[in-house]
């Protein structure tokens, strides 16, 4: 089926692309719901966008006050009336009274011969069920609105009915209750109270031979109009390369926790205490992406975002240089000033004028104030569909919901939607409250489960080890008291180490020497013994040589007999 786009903001993607071209839908709604701010959005965008003249019938409003209305909007009338867009004024006298049979026989050739004569493709009836207000005979409306839908089909024209609503599945006033069988489309805008804050819905109802999303879905009305909050059915990042790029938090230590940073196009929930860092660490996220030249987005609620760039520059944190040369957004709003509704278009608006890589939205549990938990929720679940979708990589903080820091514990069920999850706490110890930091969760990351401490300085914001000591985790003041001590003790230690070397080295010397002596007296004795053991073999060899003479002298026997008798006896 073709459709005519309506150029409202978020509509065409309810509707799948836009109005069924050629056929009517009805539009129901409550005064004040926009429905005429809706068909003359659809007027001016198909004269202005699609080159297709437009025409509206009032019923209820004059054309000259309808276009001073509009002047306090960026939708002006005044370049189109009377030249691609047409109003008409079909609007009753005051004293009109029913006579004889209701006929609208003339209406509709009136308006027959303008849409042929201006080429009209675009026709809008607002406030339709102010002409029959007269009208006392029920079936002689249903004949009548009939023939109008008949003559409808007939034109060609892609048509729109307002009329006020009723309290029915539709939005149709009960005395029209056939309309909403007879139209091939209808549209219902509804208004609620959340609280003390008006909640405007659209749904649509059916659209015949046509796709839409369906249920309700929230919508503004602003100087820019109406714009409808419609969720992709389908949430895609840009390319699957970008889960693989880490983006730095702007933290060393956290990127080596964090095995590089954020994964781009994902999302983190940094949650905590008031006073635990958690915006000095969104500060540090975004100072770190205008060093390296992107664009990036801060949105504060109930703070001056001033404020946050002024508080940021105590840390070392400087983003004023980056805010003056148009790297840096930084925006602020009351969250209970308006329904979440209007601030995720707010938001939205924002990211589509500045295109940034990096958002912080701090701190998103604010938004509870813009409707209560519920639409908190559903407001940032619908900001991380559209992060995701555009590639941003985002950062929500949120305060935690135990008032002691436990982990577990948030305000709002963001941490389930996270990609990445920070705690921020304290820990009171020895009268002191010390900052620490953990990652809960990292998808896709294999991150550190250890705690950190944090510190703060004018220098900036480091991560440090948590100390322990005999089962204990000491953090501030006691960690560098035990430090200190530790550091004694090792110097004590370490002199102790000294004066054993030393003593066993003088011993180790003194043996040595004992060892040389000994070793030149094992010298001598050996040459000593050397010298007895030849004497006493030459003193030997002399009493044997003295012996033989005499035996010989004696005429005895020979040595070598002698000798062998010895030999024998031995």
């Amino acid at each position: 089926m073709l459709k005519s786009a309506t150029g409202v903001s978020g509509l065409d993607a309810v509707l799948c692309g836009g109005f069924p071209a050629g056929r009517t839908t009805v539009v129901a709604g409550a005064p004040g719901s926009g429905k005429t701010v809706l068909a003359l959005q659809y007027l001016v965008a198909g004269a202005t966008e699609h080159g297709e003249p437009g025409l509206m019938i009032s019923f209820e409003e004059s054309p000259s006050a309808l276009q001073v209305n509009f002047r306090g909007m960026s939708l002006s009338l005044d370049d189109v009336v009377g030249k691609s867009v047409h109003i008409v004024d079909g609007r009753l006298p005051e004293d009109a009274i029913e006579s004889g049979t209701f006929d609208l026989g003339g209406l509709i050739a009136v308006v027959s011969s303008l849409v042929v004569r201006l080429g009209i493709k675009r026709l809008a009836l607002d406030g339709l069920d102010a002409v029959f207000s007269l009208g006392r005979n029920d079936a002689n409306r249903r004949r009548e609105i009939l023939r109008v839908l008949s003559w409808l089909q007939e034109s060609g024209v892609t048509a729109l009915l307002t009329m006020k609503s009723d309290d029915g599945v539709s939005g149709v006033p009960e005395r029209f209750g056939f309309t909403d069988f007879a139209a091939d489309g209808v549209l219902q805008l509804r208004s609620t109270m959340v609280g003390e804050l008006l909640r405007r819905t659209l749904r649509v109802v059916k659209l015949r031979g046509a796709s839409f999303l369906a249920g309700d879905h929230p919508y503004t009305i602003s100087t820019d109009g109406l714009k409808v909050l419609s969720l992709p059915i389908r949430t895609r990042i840009g390319q699957t390369k970008t889960l693989e790029t880490r983006l730095s938090t702007g933290v060393e230590r956290l990127d080596r926790m964090l095995e590089g940073g954020y994964r781009m196009g994902t999302t983190t929930l940094i949650s905590g205490l008031p006073g635990t860092s958690k915006t000095t660490f969104g500060a540090k996220f975004l100072w770190a992406g205008c060093e390296a030249g992107e664009r990036v987005l801060f949105v504060g609620f109930d703070e001056p975002a001033e404020q946050m760039i002024y508080d940021a520059r105590s840390l070392g944190i400087e983003l004023q240089s980056f805010k003056d040369s148009g790297l840096l957004c930084a925006e602020s709003f009351a969250a209970g000033a308006a329904i979440g509704d209007e601030h995720s278009l707010a938001i939205e608006a924002l990211i589509d004028a500045h295109r940034p890589t990096r958002v912080v939205i701090d701190p998103v549990s604010a938004l509870i104030k813009s409707g209560g938990l519920d639409m908190a929720e559903v407001v940032t679940e619908r900001l991380v569909v559209l992060f995701k979708a555009r590639s941003i990589t985002a950062i929500f903080t949120a305060v935690s919901e135990s008032r002691e820091g436990e982990i577990e514990s948030t305000v709002m069920r963001v941490s389930a939607v996270a990609d990445t999850w920070i705690h921020l706490s304290y820990a009171a110890q020895h009268g002191e409250r010390n900052r620490t930091l953990t990652v809960v969760k990292a998808r896709g990351t294999a991150h550190s489960n250890q705690m950190r401490e944090v510190f703060l300085s004018n220098e900036g914001v480091a991560l440090a080890d948590v100390y322990s000591s005999g089962g204990n985790v000491l953090l501030g003041t006691a960690r560098l008291r035990r430090e200190q001590e530790m550091l004694i003790e090792s110097e004590q230690d370490e002199e102790q180490r000294r004066v054993e070397l030393r003593t066993l080295d003088e011993e180790r010397a003194t043996l040595s020497q004992n060892v040389a002596e000994f070793r030149r007296r094992l010298a001598q004795i050996d040459d000593h013994r050397a010298a007895l053991v030849k004497r006493t073999a030459v003193r030997s060899n002399v009493r044997s040589a003295d012996a033989a003479a005499v035996r010989l002298s004696r005429f005895g026997d020979p040595a070598d007999i002698l000798s062998g008798v010895a030999e024998l006896e031995r």
